[in-house]
């Protein structure tokens, strides 16, 4: 008898929030994964047609900063290293903040709607202290594989049949926009947490005996425990996914506001080199 080597969370929702009149996001309420979701550490489906925050530090991860395919405008990301560009529709920015930088993202149009993700993705203690880095893929960039079912995979960071994302983080993720019409297949990395989210339209996932249905806005996550395991997807009618895998660095998580570092310690040295200067200045527009 072959024992399954998958665990699976329970599904969690990503529930709507506004701030202010110009943002509003589905935030995924990522402690309903029970820990299925890291290194994942933020997640939010947003939509923004003005300015929302003012230049702002973040140290010891990743932020994402993702703009869906039918984004009507894009989204200028500035930060203190001195980069200043338009991430246009289809195209990353992976902000590697690690030491520490300061950054902020608007709509490169005012009243010209922005949709993507915004996604903070935890570093491992070993890295938490390097040099930050920004890393660009522009939409033409990203490799789009069409498979024998017809799903359609853009593939962002890491790889799926045998073709590598344009960006490369200094730890493995996999990042996939997928728009399925069709059944489709992922295998799970060993030993690496996966998070399956439904961007639009519903779905069944199931592997093994285990079987779950997701619509819209509701995520799951699952977990390989011993060997690469593959997940099923089948969508009902057409279904777009974001599929997210990564390793649990498996230390300990401390947060304060932008800083995720490993204790208390992490984060004050962290604020203080934010309030001493050293992770740079950006002025606001």
């Amino acid at each position: 008898m072959t024992k399954m080597s998958i665990k699976f969370s329970p599904i969690a929702e990503a529930k709507k929030a506004e701030l202010g009149a110009q943002f509003s996001a589905h935030r995924l309420d990522l402690d309903a994964l029970t820990g299925f979701s890291a290194p994942i550490m933020g997640f939010d489906h947003f939509r923004a047609s003005g300015p929302t925050f003012a230049p702002h530090p973040h140290a010891g991860f990743s932020a994402v900063s993702y703009l869906f395919e039918d984004s009507t405008g894009g989204l200028r990301n500035r930060d203190s290293l001195g980069h200043d560009l338009v991430i246009e529709p289809g195209a990353m920015v992976w902000t590697q903040a690690a030491h520490g930088v300061v950054h902020d993202e608007h709509p490169a149009v005012n009243g010209e709607e922005v949709h993507g993700l915004q996604l903070f993705v935890n570093l491992s203690r070993s890295h938490k202290n390097l040099p930050p880095r920004v890393i660009h893929a522009s939409a033409d960039q990203v490799p789009t594989v069409v498979t024998g079912q017809g799903a359609r995979v853009r593939i962002l960071t890491g790889c799926f049949n045998e073709i590598e994302g344009p960006i490369a983080p200094v730890e493995p993720f996999t990042f996939l926009d997928v728009t399925l019409s069709a059944s489709f297949t992922y295998s799970v990395p060993n030993g690496q947490n996966v998070l399956i989210y439904v961007l639009s339209g519903a779905l069944t996932l199931s592997a093994f005996s285990e079987q779950r249905s997701l619509t819209a806005h509701q995520a799951i996550a699952a977990r390989s425990l011993s060997q690469p395991e593959d997940v099923h997807l089948v969508p009902d009618q057409d279904a777009h996914v974001l599929i997210l895998s990564g390793f649990d660095p498996q230390e300990p998580v401390a947060v304060y506001g932008p800083f995720i570092m490993n204790d208390q310690a992490g984060l004050q040295a962290a604020y203080s080199r934010y309030v001493e200067g050293k992770m740079g200045k950006l002025p606001p527009l």
